[in-house]
């Protein structure tokens, strides 16, 4: 008899385990149709942190300049507007765009220097020349597209805590 009600009670919870996992969360939920609102697939909107949600979102990581963990972090959940970020995530988030972005930026710029040299060093200056320039423009603009990002992020934490301020002084 124990061993039948034992058994039962196993085949219960294996069955029912996978319907709350199904359910999912509703952070997880919203991160997903944010995602799909912005163009990145993460798979169904079912509130499961799966693989193509992963992906998805270390996409849109990378596309913001933002750490590209895949992870649903507070920075990732209030540049998609799931969770409002506290002021100073906000502000961390601008950082870590501008540390990024010039990251990438840099490397950029860094490869067109070096086929600049390679170039010159072969005696084809005018393609060396190209490449740099290359090189120059496409890290200056992922670091104006990062900057960019650091500034809205950046504006909106002060905004918040502009609002939080006064709220806190009109006590509304």
């Amino acid at each position: 008899m124990r061993k039948l009600l034992v058994s039962s009670a196993l085949a219960l919870s294996l069955w029912l385990t996978p319907m709350a996992v199904a359910q999912g969360s509703d952070s997880v939920r919203n991160a997903q149709q944010a995602l799909k609102d912005k163009g990145f697939d993460p798979g169904p909107v079912d509130g499961v942190m799966g693989p193509k949600t992963h992906a998805a979102t270390r996409s849109y990581q990378e596309k913001n300049n933002l750490a590209a963990d895949g992870r649903l972090g507070a920075q990732t959940l209030g540049s998609l507007g799931v969770e409002k970020a506290a002021p100073g995530t906000k502000m961390k988030t601008a950082g870590t765009n501008v540390k990024e972005s010039y990251s990438s930026g840099g490397k950029q710029i860094g490869e067109g220097s070096k086929a600049l040299g390679s170039d010159v060093k072969h005696g084809e200056v005018v393609d060396g020349a190209k490449a740099f320039g290359k090189g120059v423009g496409h890290g200056a603009a992922k670091m104006g597209v990062g900057t960019g990002h650091a500034a809205k992020n950046a504006a909106t934490a002060v905004k918040d805590k502009t609002v939080d301020t006064k709220d806190k002084v009109t006590g509304k």
